[in-house]
């Protein structure tokens, strides 16, 4: 399965938005920190019906729904054989009405959800990137255990603004997109798009 994600596109050129229009995906999915004017953009691009999304730490509440792209925020949903789950936000380190959440609040969350093939996350495992210490960018424990506990066979997420592939011990594929991108779920490769 091809999929095309697209996160952390705070600011966009038309011109990187018009090299999605003739790829060849089965699924996109957005995941966070695109505003509105961008999400516009990208879906004169794209299509409508193979577009799904989660909120970013920079979001505001509504914009897929505005747009009409269902937001997969602790959903299951299940393409061509494959479930995915989506969880939105970053760790809480600061004040405001975006999606963040405290480790406590996130923990509680998504251990509730079911076990996905795929976990869509803005925010990346915790201490995968960093020490620890810069909150924007520690990461959710609730990401780590969730994985620990259901080995996802991917965990596909944004937010560092790095593009990375990691191998986790318990072999599930850590793949950080700035961006947008394209993986092939069979052979694991990953396509830079912009």
């Amino acid at each position: 399965m091809k999929i095309l994600i697209i996160t952390d596109c705070h600011h966009l050129l038309p011109e990187e938005a018009e090299k999605l229009a003739d790829l060849e995906y089965d699924v996109c999915f957005l995941l966070g920190d695109i505003s509105g004017k961008y999400i516009d953009m990208l879906l004169m691009y794209l299509d409508k019906d193979k577009v799904y999304g989660i909120l970013g730490n920079h979001d505001e509440f509504g914009v897929l729904e505005a747009r009409n792209i269902p937001n997969i925020h602790c959903k299951l949903i299940e393409i061509n054989g494959t479930s995915f789950l989506g969880f939105e936000g970053s760790n809480r380190y600061k004040r405001g009405e975006f999606p963040m959440f405290t480790q406590k609040e996130a923990r509680k969350l998504l251990m509730k959800c079911p076990k996905a093939d795929i976990l869509l996350s803005h925010d990346s495992p915790y201490k995968l990137y960093s020490d620890g210490k810069d909150l924007e960018h520690c990461g959710l424990k609730a990401i780590s255990k969730y994985i620990k506990k259901y080995k996802p066979i991917f965990n596909i997420h944004g937010h560092q603004h790095i593009n990375s592939k990691k191998t986790l011990k318990n072999e599930t594929n850590v793949i950080c997109v700035y961006r947008a991108s394209i993986i092939d779920t069979e052979t694991k490769d990953i396509t830079f798009i912009f």
